[in-house]
């Protein structure tokens, strides 16, 4: 039987042999399910501070193996929670956890597929009052070293470049010093996950009640005192 080694841990809590902190760069491309929007959106419509990793979670891909299926529990911290909220601008995060799975689907591409799942406070863009609302969002991406990556745009580039219809793969992002940024990919799934225009549930925009016209503001006053005044102007030059 084929084990299913399970990890759960915290930022700056990892298991030494299989995950190790370290700078997360950005790959070129990614490969979403086809009812999913393209996660690397997530980097141009909501990053992180700085461009930075607020939740980094790298795992080594040299220990992802074929035969097996690596699956991972991750958990965002207070400090990490506090500071995705700044990035996103939300009130609050109060929870943020997703379960990931890893596998080999032929070498040297690596699928990682889950769901992560948020509790948070947005703010009604209608009531423009707090609301706490749950975010369930599934995951799926391929990643392969950077040569293969280069291969893989190369011959789209030849494709194009030839007219060719020819269906050529989606170019995976690329596994950067030998890791695979976990909770960078969580990040940017929840990105893509808020609503730009929450909504509270039952909120209804009200458009505020519109005085009673006054009839001595009405066109029609306003016009018959002018002729009054010019009737008056009249009488006043006919007596002189």
């Amino acid at each position: 039987m084929a084990r299913k080694p399970t990890d759960k841990f915290e930022m700056g809590k990892s298991d030494k042999g299989r995950f190790d902190k370290g700078k997360f760069e950005k790959g070129k491309g990614r490969k979403a399910a086809d009812d999913e929007p393209e996660l690397s959106r997530a980097r141009a419509v909501l990053p992180p501070p700085a461009g930075l990793p607020v939740m980094p979670r790298p795992a080594l891909a040299d220990d992802i193996r074929a035969d097996v299926k690596t699956e991972i529990d991750l958990e965002a911290s207070d400090e990490e929670r506090l500071a995705l909220a700044l990035a996103y601008d939300l009130p609050a995060i109060a929870s943020l956890t997703a379960h990931i799975t890893l596998t080999k689907r032929h070498a040297p591409v690596i699928r990682v597929t889950g769901r992560l799942t948020a509790r948070l406070t947005q703010i009604c863009v209608v009531t423009m009052e707090p609301f706490e609302s749950d975010i369930s969002e599934s995951i799926e991406i391929e990643y392969a070293p950077p040569a293969y990556v280069t291969e893989v745009w190369e011959r789209l580039a030849q494709l194009e470049a030839s007219g060719s219809t020819e269906e050529a793969p989606e170019p995976p992002d690329q596994i950067v010093d030998g890791k695979i940024d976990l909770g960078a990919l969580v990040t940017e799934a929840l990105a893509l996950a808020l609503d730009p225009y929450p909504k509270k549930p039952g909120g209804a925009f009200e458009a505020p009640e519109e005085p009673e016209p006054d009839p001595d503001e009405s066109p029609f006053a306003v016009l018959a005192c002018l002729k009054g005044d010019d009737g008056d102007k009249g009488g006043a030059g006919g007596l002189a």
